[in-house]
């Protein structure tokens, strides 16, 4: 098996646990891999300013090492400095989003490196939490128009689970044919640049660093976790994965509360 360079890691349901801490073992595996040159990569829905907590946390700092954000949107270096990819979510794409949102009367978003906008002036409580939680302020315009100068990455639907599953199967065509429409959470549904994605990511920054496609590695549980564990070199799906994700991955290690990444990182990187 080839050595692998890049270790992609998915963060809620992979590199979180259950009570949204990242254990003693993944943190010592992480650390050890770090320590042997091996990049390793938060991959994620959210923004920077979302994961500098666990940036930080690991020891992932400045210009040599990466982050991919916006589910795969982004790539860019931890310090923030310098973007290696962008695929930003074109205006009249989500022209079409934000007038079937409305018909759909659910809430939607849209969000660049460092804010997030909308047109509905009733702020929903899962919009309110997701904005939170990624550290984003929110800004309610009058009008789609008046986004016109603003370079955003993608559009989040955030409600009730149940109203999302309605709202996701009746996307009409003339949307998905446009753009990638992702399940990131249960109360999140995203909307993103066709040639965005987790995997066109790890893969254009591995190609950027040099890295061979089988020298990759990608982690993760959901949905929005599909293209990179179907292009990674190596593709580990937790054991608290979808079934649709374990179907395609390589290999499946132990869930999210039993420290899954450690052991995948421990098995693939440091052979132990």
């Amino acid at each position: 098996m080839s050595e692998i360079k890049i270790v992609s890691i998915d963060i809620d349901g992979t590199l979180l646990n259950d009570r949204r801490e990242i254990t003693q073992e993944v943190k010592a595996s992480i650390q050890q891999a770090l320590a042997k040159g091996v990049k390793i990569v938060i991959t994620t829905g959210r923004p920077l300013p979302g994961v500098r907590d666990i940036l930080a946390d690991l020891g992932i700092s400045g210009d040599d090492q990466y982050v991919i954000t916006y589910n795969g949107g982004l790539v860019q270096t931890a310090s923030g400095k310098k973007t290696l990819f962008h695929q930003p979510l074109d205006l009249q794409a989500f022209q079409k989003i934000n007038a079937f949102m409305i018909n759909q009367d659910t809430y939607v978003q849209v969000e660049t490196k460092d804010a997030a906008y909308t047109t509905n002036h009733k702020i929903n409580h899962w919009a309110s939490f997701e904005n939170s939680l990624v550290d984003l302020p929110l800004f309610v315009l009058d009008k789609t128009s008046d986004l016109d100068q603003i370079e955003f990455i993608k559009a989040i639907a955030n409600a009730e689970s149940d109203e999302l599953d309605i709202v996701q199967a009746a996307v009409p065509n003339e949307i998905s044919s446009l753009v990638n429409v992702i399940r990131s959470t249960a109360n999140n549904l995203e909307f993103i640049d066709k040639n965005a994605s987790k995997g066109n990511a790890l893969l254009a920054l591995a190609d950027l660093l040099g890295v061979k496609q089988v020298e990759t590695m990608a982690i993760g549980d959901q949905a929005n976790d599909y293209s990179m564990i179907q292009q990674a070199g190596v593709g580990v799906a937790m054991k608290n994965a979808i079934a649709d994700l374990k179907a395609i991955a390589n290999y499946q290690t132990t869930s999210n509360n039993q420290s899954g990444v450690a052991h995948a990182i421990n098995r693939f990187v440091l052979d132990e």
